[in-house]
């Protein structure tokens, strides 16, 4: 079995056994991130989806995890004004790799009120994309030192990003749909 069908085949398990009441929100959570550690050994990652209104959305981080630590739930916040560009290029490929976080220039505007108290010194996201709109992101960070992430890596985020959102999707999960999106275009 391919890693790509392995992920997806734990993804399906993971996605029936919430269906089926066996999981709480938090154990499927944790479980879709242990997925991504196995595959990409990263430090933590975290889960984001818009909350706000239209014109005023902001993206909250509701729940992360860091590698052998348990689920974190804490709500975190970060407003237009600071993910708008690092959003729009994220929203118009899918993907966003930054091997150096802290240097990265559309990621300044978000410097101060997340990646220098989380010591996100990497990031690795995709988009959480349904019939072309976008729900949210999965952010894959390295909190040691920069990371140079291996093209191995993005598409397995990429494959498992897109997988979790057919899951959810054809469940008619409501945590999806109840949530904020916006279409594939700058926001």
């Amino acid at each position: 079995m391919t890693a790509r069908a392995h992920d997806a085949t734990r993804l399906q398990e993971i996605s029936s056994a919430f269906v089926a009441g066996k999981f709480s929100r938090d154990d499927a959570r944790s479980a879709v991130i242990q997925v991504i550690f196995d595959r990409i050994g990263c430090s933590r990652v975290s889960l984001w989806r818009f909350d706000g209104e239209p014109g005023a959305l902001n993206l909250l981080c509701f729940a992360s995890r860091a590698v052998g630590g348990e689920l974190d739930t804490r709500e975190r916040r970060l407003s237009s004004a600071e993910f708008r560009d690092y959003f729009n290029e994220l929203v118009s490929s899918g993907m966003y790799v930054a091997n150096d976080a802290q240097a990265d220039p559309l990621l300044q505007p978000m410097r101060e009120n997340y990646l220098a108290p989380n010591h996100v010194m990497a990031l690795l996201d995709a988009a959480f994309m349904v019939n072309g709109r976008a729900y949210g992101m999965v952010c894959c960070e390295q909190t040691e030192a920069p990371r140079t992430w291996r093209p191995a890596e993005v598409a397995a985020v990429r494959a498992i990003v897109s997988k979790l959102a057919m899951l959810m999707a054809g469940a008619g999960d409501p945590a999806l749909w109840g949530s904020p999106s916006v279409p594939m275009a700058p926001i």
